[in-house]
């Protein structure tokens, strides 16, 4: 009897000891199965395919120079704008970088140019300020627009005499302000004075001008020719 007594003595021990532990022993393998999978996890997020995605995303950024003003210069060879063709690198008797408008795609240069024609018998120097758009190719920037801003040169005017001046194509005619002038065309029926106190005067469109000067002695005029538009 004190035998059987002790059996179910030990049997309800054994059976109140896993009911107060098992609970406790599952949350413990839980808590150990979780903590592989957040490992696992966190092992993944700092693996190669989430760091090149990451990559892609930001912007490519160009290692190879921007143009100065020699390579600009040289690109400008074989180019035209209205008024001028760069044919010679010698025609650049002073070349400057005004401005830059920088992305990474793009570049436009401002540039103000004091030209000579390579085959000029006298000092007929042109001035002109262009813009040189490049944009980025697979391993260097190329030229790849130029647009005229304005080119200038000075004509002298003897007095009391009529002056033809032939005008750029698709270009307008702007004389400067600093002499009395009479302009007409065999276009016009009329004629229009420019001068001191006058203001602006931008001609009409036209083949050719006759100018004559209001002064008893040469004078020099600057003509300024912008694109049309």
């Amino acid at each position: 009897m004190k035998k059987f007594l002790l059996v179910l003595f030990l049997l309800i021990v054994v059976v109140v000891v896993m009911m107060l532990f098992i609970p406790v022993t599952r949350t413990l393998i839980l808590n150990l199965d979780l903590n592989k999978v957040l490992s696992g996890i966190h092992f993944r997020s700092g693996s190669g395919p989430v760091s090149k995605t990451a990559e892609g995303n930001q912007p490519s950024q160009k290692t190879f120079p921007e143009p100065g003003i020699e390579r600009i210069k040289s690109d400008l060879i074989g180019k035209q704008i209205p008024g001028w063709s760069f044919d010679r690198i010698t025609e650049f008797r002073q070349a400057a970088i005004t401005s830059i408008a920088r992305t990474d795609e793009r570049i436009d240069f401002r540039l103000d140019l004091h030209m000579l024609p390579y085959n000029s018998k006298d000092e007929s120097y042109y001035d002109t300020q262009i813009f040189a758009t490049y944009l980025a190719g697979e391993d260097d920037w190329y030229l790849n627009k130029v647009e005229e801003i304005f080119i200038t040169f000075d004509i002298q005017i003897p007095p009391g005499r009529w002056v033809t001046i032939n005008s750029v194509p698709n270009c307008n005619l702007q004389p400067d302000e600093k002499n009395n002038l009479v302009w007409t065309s065999k276009t016009w029926d009329y004629e229009i004075i420019s001068g001191p106190g006058i203001g602006e005067v931008i001609l009409p469109p036209a083949a050719s001008y006759d100018v004559k000067a209001r002064a008893k002695h040469p004078v020099w005029i600057k003509l300024k020719f912008r694109p049309a538009g």
